[in-house]
């Protein structure tokens, strides 16, 4: 087996063990989340609301991006900016939680906004495909 067809291996593992159920799960709780916000919208309303769609754009993102590996063909720059506004996403959420655990009483959106901590297992396939995109060129 060759490097190549050990990192595809590894990619459609990834997806499917980790970035499924992750995906899944965002996926819904993103939809119940938007269900919740009433009008009048007013700032954190709409934080929340983009916090959702960049979160769904950068889901959908990493798996066009996979997808398009394990077909061998090129991938859109789009989508690649996708994903990395997703894991963006999830990097600022991560870092809102340390805070949170140590006691801090932010407001509601922020709290909602550290719950994209959620999301960080789609960070592995992330990565690796980012490293193979990087190695490639």
């Amino acid at each position: 087996m060759t490097k190549e067809g050990i990192h595809r291996g590894l990619i459609l593992a990834e997806m499917l063990l980790l970035a499924l159920p992750v995906s899944v799960i965002c996926l819904f709780l993103g939809l119940v989340l938007l269900l919740t916000v009433g009008f009048p919208w007013g700032v954190e309303e709409v934080a929340i609301m983009l916090f959702v769609l960049i979160g769904t754009l950068g889901i959908v993102g990493l798996w066009n991006v996979a997808i398009a590996f394990l077909k061998w063909r090129e991938c859109s720059l789009w989508w690649w900016r996708a994903a990395c506004g997703g894991a963006g996403l999830v990097v600022v959420a991560t870092l809102l939680v340390v805070p949170l655990s140590l006691g801090w009483e932010p407001a509601e959106w922020i709290t909602v906004v550290a719950l994209g901590i959620l999301a960080s297992p789609l960070l592995v396939p992330f990565i690796h495909l980012f490293y193979l995109q990087w190695k490639a060129r």
